[in-house]
């Protein structure tokens, strides 16, 4: 019995393991993606926002800017680069959707690779509801 409940133990050691780095995922991919140009807040104030000819967005008040409503689709759009509009010039914020989406290695099909693709996208924009200004 003390065998079963010590593999349990483990057992639930490791999912709450995994849980917690999934959990870090959008921040992890928000320090290496957003952070640069975007800041630590979310304010458009990193190191390399004044390299860039527009300035970054701020995304602490992207929810402010639409009504208090935080504008989930848009911002999906904007990462996974279906979002371009023509009106505001050339797209400078890179599209982040395909550098998640590239295979892992020859046998990483495409189905798995959007998958991936979906869950970092879906954790980085559960990651910028966190930093909105309320």
């Amino acid at each position: 019995a003390s065998l079963i409940l010590g593999a349990l133990a483990g057992a639930v050691h490791v999912r709450a393991q995994y849980e917690e780095e999934a959990d870090d995922r959008g921040l992890t991919e928000y320090e290496i993606a957003c952070m640069p140009c975007h800041g630590v807040n979310g304010k458009g104030d990193g190191p390399d926002a004044p390299k860039l000819s527009k300035p970054p967005a701020d995304l602490a008040r992207l929810e402010a800017a639409n009504g208090g409503d935080f504008p989930e689709t848009r911002v999906r759009a904007m990462i996974d680069g279906r979002a371009d509009v023509k009106s505001h010039g050339p797209r400078e914020m890179p599209v982040w959707g395909r550098r998640y989406r590239v295979p892992i290695d020859d046998t990483d099909t495409t189905k798995e690779a959007d998958k991936r693709a979906r869950a970092l996208i879906d954790a980085l924009v559960d990651y910028l509801k966190t930093l909105q200004e309320r």
